[in-house]
């Protein structure tokens, strides 16, 4: 009997598709009479390295430029991946498959990954494709009910294709063409089709930012009392509401208070403000982010997980904000799911089941649906008590969203109130909410008033007619100052990559631009996190502020159009229209090929002046006549030459207790004139608390330390107290921020310990015991001590040259029998730069304990023994930093300015 294989992109997936079919686990997948469920683990598959073209191509030359393959060669990413290949392909060669079935995730990542493991399995049998929008197992079996022709698949696997082999292209031409030009073997130089132009983003505007001169500006603000009230009033002539004299604000306020006053006029209108558009996931992320601070990344997680492991919401990664017109039949029957999450939704629940019509102009939109429509609740069970803290948080933006596009649009009315006092106008402004229609599902209320505000914006105005005589009771001056433009946060930034840099505040504006955006809403997030870990960006609280060698890197790029926003925004729409069987993949291609080679050129003439470091000057020194500059590692004084003319020595380290000093911090410590050593005392004596220990018994508090928020009972690794931690790069999962911990400690959704439920039975003869997790391993419970070891199985969660073993592989193993551990590539020994060591030649490369020459062998051969420790102090470096230690020619900290 023939049957049908079904690829899903990951392991969890393929369960829950076996569940749906009624197939059940048969050794490395699941099979039934019908079918085969098997999967991928993500990407097994990458385009191999140029090296692999030709063996000359491993040394960075900018001679060996443009590097064009005819055709893109692919191997399996790793021996990990190249097992799971080996398996899918065994199954598709399979006598009895007639039909293979693409389940991977429903976007142009997903049909690459299917395609790819197909090509490299050199077979030759059809091909249909399972399209889910909701894992729920209606929606699951609903999928293999209407399975699409592999044809129609098409224009999606070219765009796929399209954007895989531009960004190689681009990306490894432009990086070598520029490490090789403007930078060096000492720290190669990142640059990509995306990427690139989104740090252009970043870097201009802290560059405006650095530009920026305040100025100097005064307001008055007048309390008015009234027969019905007090209410305030802001100085203006015409549109004019700011004054450039202290003098004239103070004689405008003098003059209010001394004269009659009177209302002018009083003006209400009615306004109106529509339901927002349900999300995508690039609105959902900037909600997020808004609200909670959560990073593009943590939401996509959360949102993720809400998808594929609890089932509440549809695909996340969708850049639709509409829903088609097939999906209105369920409407009514999802509002009534969310009803019963939870007792904060069933009132506006209630209410859309309830509606005779629903509105759905701003709602269903046919052709603004392409692969996947907004993000929506399921129409399932919703187990909101299995989410955890951001699961739940994400599920409640999308829930609260859902109803609030059925209600009716908020009303108010707005009033504006002109009062004269001395000869002088005054503005004051009032809003009312006569229905709050769509915001009720967020809590409003009718009638509501905001409270007094302190400048120009809505207050709770008292009942005033035209020429009511009023009482100007103060008038105070305000003296202030412009402001900077605000740096970019997570949220800022994704809106400027929707609309390819144009600034643009409305989301009806934006949704007209996104066709044209950088990245898409499922590459966006990697590409901020990408800008990080290449140390071109850095996170200062919400903030994302451009390192200096990321500064360095676009002004050496100047007007290349490598940096522009709009050129890879055309480049996106281009890629969105042969997904949609508009646009010619060739075409594409010879256009990028043309701009790679361009790229490269451009190059040719540029030295490495153009990246010299963006210094900038913080302030004139404390301490003597020089500057206090801001350098790679530190603020420090011009004085300073080297280690042994240290100059007065003022300095204040970029990095102090585990955070960063910004510059503006820094220019408050020059000031004061406080040194580095008296930062560093304060740092660790205000240390940010966190919260109090959740450990029973313990009365210690949670503290911010450089890689983590431990309890303040540990002071040594042989007093570690209670031994409460909460990493900040944990093993598996997102990077918790300080807002992160603090929720986790309010909420008590605090790291557990590994789970001591059994794996499986001890498989050694006669022992009897039980496979138990434990932190670094997994163990037989027969062992008690190093002296009672018992029959001495385990399994290590880190074998040495081996892959991660998780908890689930590991139960495999035991299931198996088969104890081998995934092999793990060797990790990447990346090039620092060259050894600073006199008459060695070689080349200092990363290791475990942080960079070292290449001369060293073993203990008995350590060549000319250079190395940078990465833990230094109580601090322990970046790649940047060892970086620039090394281009000093410098190891330890205490060396360099």
């Amino acid at each position: 009997m023939s049957k049908r294989l079904i690829i899903c992109e990951k392991p969890s997936v393929a369960a829950d598709v076996a569940k749906a079919l009624g197939a059940s686990r048969k050794g490395d997948h699941y099979e039934s009479d019908a079918d085969i469920v098997a999967f991928a683990v993500g990407h097994l598959v990458e385009q191999v390295d140029p090296e692999a073209y030709d063996p000359k191509l491993k040394t960075w030359r900018y001679e060996d430029l443009p590097i064009l393959p005819e055709v893109f060669r692919y191997e399996a990413r790793d021996p990990r991946s190249k097992k799971t290949l080996t398996a899918l392909h065994r199954l598709m060669k399979r006598k009895d498959v007639a039909e293979i079935v693409n389940a991977c995730d429903a976007g142009r990542e997903g049909e690459l990954i299917f395609k790819l493991i197909y090509e490299t399995a050199e077979v030759a049998k059809p091909i249909r494709r399972a399209w889910f929008s909701s894992m729920t197992q209606r929606a699951i079996r609903d999928a293999f009910d209407h399975l699409r022709d592999d044809a129609e698949m098409k224009p999606l696997e070219n765009a796929a294709r399209a954007r895989s082999e531009a960004d190689w292209l681009v990306g490894m031409n432009a990086s070598r063409a520029a490490t090789t030009r403007i930078g060096s073997r000492r720290g190669p130089l990142s640059l990509g089709r995306v990427q690139t132009p989104t740090l252009a983003i970043i870097v201009r505007r802290d560059l405006e930012i650095d530009a920026f001169k305040a100025e100097d500006y005064w307001q008055v603000r007048s309390s008015f009392e009234a027969a019905g009230g007090s209410y305030i009033g802001l100085w203006h002539a015409g549109s004019k509401d700011r004054l450039q004299s202290a003098a004239e604000a103070e004689r405008i306020a003098a003059a209010a208070t001394d004269g009659a006053a009177r209302v002018v006029s009083v003006e209400s209108k009615p306004v109106s403000e529509a339901p927002p558009l349900l999300y995508d996931l690039t609105a959902l992320q900037r909600e997020a982010n808004t609200r909670y601070g959560f990073t593009a990344t943590r939401t996509l997680a959360a949102a993720q997980a809400c998808y594929e492991q609890h089932k509440v919401i549809t695909y996340p990664r969708t850049s639709s904000r509409y829903l088609s017109t097939e999906l209105v039949g369920q409407i009514r029957s999802v509002a009534g799911q969310v009803g019963r999450a939870g007792a904060e939704y069933e009132r506006s629940a209630a209410f859309v089941q309830a509606l005779d019509v629903l509105p759905l102009g701003r709602v269903v939109n046919d052709k603004k649906v392409t692969d996947h429509h907004a993000i929506i609740p399921t129409d399932d069970r919703h187990d909101v008590s299995r989410l955890g803290a951001d699961e739940r948080r994400i599920y409640d933006l999308v829930a609260r969203r859902f109803l609030a596009a059925f209600h009716p649009e908020a009303r108010s009315t707005a009033t504006v109130v002109e009062t004269e006092a001395g000869g002088e106008r005054f503005r004051a402004r009032g809003k009312v909410t006569v229905d709050a229609g769509w915001r009720a599902v967020y809590g409003a209320t009718a009638d509501a008033e905001p409270a007094t505000d302190a400048d120009d914006r809505e207050q709770a105005l008292p009942p005033l007619t035209e020429a009511e005589a009023v009482t100007c009771t103060a008038a105070e001056v305000l003296a202030k100052q412009t402001k900077p433009p605000a740096r970019y946060t997570d949220a800022s930034l994704l809106r400027a990559m929707e609309t390819a840099g144009k600034l643009v505040a409305d989301d009806e504006a934006a949704e007209a631009m996104k066709e044209s955006g950088l990245g898409t809403p499922a590459t966006r997030a990697a590409t901020i996190e990408r800008l990080i870990d290449k140390e071109y960006v850095q996170r200062e609280g919400k903030g994302l502020r451009a390192t200096d060698r990321g500064i360095g890197l676009v002004t050496a790029l100047g007007d290349h159009v490598l940096a522009s926003p709009a050129l890879t925004g055309a480049w996106e729409k281009r890629l969105g229209d042969i997904e949609a069987g508009r646009g010619d993949r060739t075409a594409f291609m010879h256009d990028i090929v043309a701009f790679t080679t361009d790229t490269v050129r451009w190059f040719a003439d540029k030295d490495r002046s153009a990246m010299r470091a963006h210094r900038r000057v913080i302030a004139p020194c404390p301490r003597c006549d020089g500057e206090i500059i801001e350098r790679p590692l530190s603020y420090s004084c011009t004085s300073w030459k080297s280690k042994d003319e240290p100059g007065c020595g003022y300095q204040i380290w970029k990095r102090v207790a585990g955070r960063v000093i910004t510059p503006e911090e820094a220019l408050a410590y020059v000031v004061e004139g406080v040194s580095g050593e008296e930062i560093a005392e304060r740092a660790r004596a205000e240390r940010e608390i966190v919260g109090d220990c959740p450990t029973e018994t313990c009365d210690g508090q949670i503290i911010e330390r450089e890689r983590s928020f431990g309890c303040t009972s540990y002071r040594s690794k042989s007093e570690t107290g209670c031994g409460f931690v909460i990493w900040k790069k944990p093993r598996r999962g997102p990077e918790v921020t300080l807002d992160a911990a603090r929720e986790m400690l309010a909420t008590g959704a605090v790291p557990q310990p590994p789970s001591r439920d059994p794996l499986g039975d001890c498989p050694t003869e006669g022992c009897g015991g039980q496979i138990v997790e434990n932190s670094r391993a997994y163990g037989c419970t027969s062992w008690k001590s190093r002296k009672e070891t018992g029959c001495g199985f385990v399994i290590w969660k880190k074998p040495r040259g081996g892959a991660e073993v998780t908890r689930e592989m590991a139960a495999e193993m035991l299931r198996t029998g088969d104890f081998e551990a995934p092999k793990a590539a060797a990790p990447a020994r990346e090039p620092l730069g060259p050894c600073p060591t006199e008459g060695c030649g070689g080349t200092v490369v990363s290791n475990r304990a942080g960079w070292g020459c290449d001369s060293w062998k073993s203990k008995k051969k350590p060549g000319c023994g250079f190395a940078i420790w990465r833990r230094q102090g109580d601090r322990e470096l970046t790649v940047d930093e060892a970086r620039a230690l090394l281009e000093q020619g410098a190891s330890e900290l205490g060396d360099v300015a």
